[in-house]
């Protein structure tokens, strides 16, 4: 019996002590606040947050106001990394913009050919078979670098600029044209000795044809055009000039300007003026045939 009361004595006194304990310590009931059941939409504001941000901050501010609504720092904290790769997102966008932009521009641009590009164009185009001026197109681009540029519409002046207005008329006349868009000026681009005398001057040189024997370059351009100009006429030579190899009569012999310009070219073609200067400057096949 005693045993049986001590029993029962100890679970009252254990609650009786219990709600000592709590009204002491001001222990309440808990209870389900439903203030705080929005944690969710909260974490969904944050994620809202990112489109209307546009920006790499406010994405990330979208993030920290779902993280510090949700105690469980889930579904806010997700938003807030998503507001974070939305705002890279654009400036990955907006650099490959720039970068395809730029590309754009440069292919849209493409390099401008030089004057004497545009000159060699032409008359190579314009100027063929009897009526050829270079034998090819780096033979033309080697003349021309030895002549004077000019001013564009040039007009009975030994330059590029003169010659490309020629060769362009040859497109169709070329045999009124092609002789005055070629290496001599035919009185249309400067006199055929002046012309002459300018590739010789930048060609047939003391040092280009050091070794040489025979008589391979003028002391200057005074000696060029003095020797030019006393040249007699060639009644069995062209009257006008052509490069190539099957106009007849050839511009390849004969004691005529049409011969020494033909072997001053070829210099400049094969990079060989101690083969051709002496040639340019009356020598054999340049004689009287």
């Amino acid at each position: 019996m005693r045993s049986h009361r001590r029993f029962l004595l100890g679970p009252l006194a254990l609650l009786t002590l219990s709600a000592a304990c709590t009204q002491m310590l001001d222990i309440q009931d808990a209870r389900v606040d439903e203030t705080l059941a929005g944690g969710a939409p909260s974490s969904k504001a944050g994620a809202t947050s990112v489109p209307d941000a546009g920006d790499n901050s406010s994405g990330g501010s979208g993030g920290s106001s779902g993280s510090g609504v949700n105690p469980e720092g889930h579904s806010g904290s997700h938003s807030g990394g998503a507001g974070h790769q939305a705002g890279s997102g654009v400036v990955a966008e907006s650099a490959g913009t720039d970068g395809g932009m730029t590309n754009a521009g440069s292919g849209d641009m493409p390099e401008q050919p030089s004057t004497c590009e545009t000159y060699c164009d032409a008359v190579i185009q314009n100027c063929k078979g009897k009526y050829e001026q270079y034998r090819t197109f780096d033979q033309c681009i080697e003349v021309c670098k030895r002549l004077p540029p000019g001013t564009a519409g040039d007009e009975n002046v030994n330059s590029v600029e003169c010659r490309i207005r020629q060769a362009r008329f040859a497109e169709s006349e070329a045999f009124l044209y092609c002789k005055s868009a070629g290496p001599l000026g035919a009185g249309k681009c400067g006199s055929n000795c002046v012309s002459y005398c300018s590739l010789m001057d930048g060609t047939c040189t003391k040092s280009s044809t050091a070794g040489n024997t025979e008589l391979s370059y003028f002391a200057d351009s005074q000696a060029c055009l003095a020797a030019c100009t006393a040249l007699p006429d060639d009644p069995s030579g062209p009257v006008q000039y052509s490069s190539s190899v099957t106009a007849s009569p050839s511009s390849l012999m004969g004691n005529n300007v049409f011969c020494r310009t033909y072997h001053v070219a070829a210099a400049l073609e094969q990079d060989a003026p101690s083969e051709h200067c002496p040639h340019a400057m009356g020598g054999d096949p340049c004689t009287a045939q």
